[in-house]
């Protein structure tokens, strides 16, 4: 008979594509995973990964097998949480990885009311870029995420949240932009801090300035986004960010937001979660109280 443990440790060595990231993934030592995977393929007769010294390749046969494992596991998960819910009220530990432009917005709203409704959740927050956030989730470190868009990664659903505007950040004191609304192109050369290059804003912004013929003198590399709202508003430098993070400006004294226009640059706020580990009532709770105060801040904005 299959083993849901079987089932784990195989999909984990699919997805990380050897045993020794697959027996990292799972907490289980790589001699413990090879002989669990080899058990399988040696009881039902079938090949499901070739080995390799440079890892572990799928065959057909494994490719077939891993999305019924997922089916699997899902089910497993599903029934495991009807059971939690029998039992009662929402309770657990839940894991959630945020990227700063949402931890510096309107993570405490949301923090506020999920725990006045369910006071029996520990919700523990992990704040990082999208790339590191993607691989927590797939890793099984959290139980979901939120990261701009971009392409889907093995192993995990991806659901788009809302659409934002990015715009130009500056000091209120800063005359030297003129008036933004008529375009950048038409700016003197701006002295602009960007994301690092790991971070996947940074691709779109600098393509939307060289597509759309912005002059730049010169760039400041900051990856922390509180540094950068400091530096903007005490500077002629400026910024492009993503509008909720200018809740806190709108009365235009310390930092103007601009949202960019001919053309416009939108960002879009995804879910990430895996395809294994489908989100219980505890971090579906929190996902939607999430996106409640997401939508109010973008109605608002």
């Amino acid at each position: 008979m299959l083993k849901i443990q079987q089932l784990k440790f195989f999909v984990a060595v699919y997805e990380e594509g050897s045993f020794s990231a697959g027996a990292i993934r799972v907490n289980a030592t790589q001699s413990g995973l090879s002989m669990h995977v080899r058990q399988l393929e040696e009881r039902y007769g079938v090949t499901l990964l070739n080995r390799s010294s440079t890892g572990a390749e799928p065959t057909e046969a494994g490719r077939t097998f891993y999305k019924m494992a997922l089916e699997t596991l899902n089910a497993a998960a599903r029934a495991e949480e009807t059971l939690k819910e029998l039992s009662g009220a929402v309770s657990g530990q839940i894991d959630v990885g945020l990227m700063p432009t949402f931890t510096g917005s309107i993570l405490s709203a949301t923090l506020l009311r999920f725990a006045q409704e369910y006071k029996h959740v520990r919700v523990s927050i992990h704040e990082a870029y999208s790339a590191n956030l993607s691989e927590q989730v797939a890793e099984g470190l959290l139980d979901f995420a939120v990261v701009p868009a971009h392409s889907s990664e093995h192993g995990l659903d991806t659901f788009s949240m809302a659409k934002d505007r990015e715009c130009l950040v500056c000091s209120s004191s800063n005359e030297i932009l003129g008036d933004v609304k008529n375009g950048l192109k038409n700016l003197p050369p701006l002295r602009i801090v960007l994301p690092a290059k790991v971070n996947s804003r940074r691709p779109r912004i600098e393509q939307y300035l060289q597509l759309n013929g912005i002059k730049v003198a010169e760039t400041m590399e900051l990856d922390a986004m509180l540094g950068t709202l400091d530096m903007v508003a005490n500077s002629e430098w400026v910024s492009i960010l993503p509008s909720i993070l200018g809740r806190a400006d709108r009365d235009g004294i310390t930092r103007k937001f601009t949202p960019l226009s001919d053309p416009p640059l939108d960002v879009e706020y995804m879910r990430v979660s895996h395809k294994a580990r489908p989100l219980n009532r505890a971090a579906q709770a929190f996902l939607d109280t999430l996106q409640e105060e997401l939508e109010n801040a973008l109605d608002h904005g």
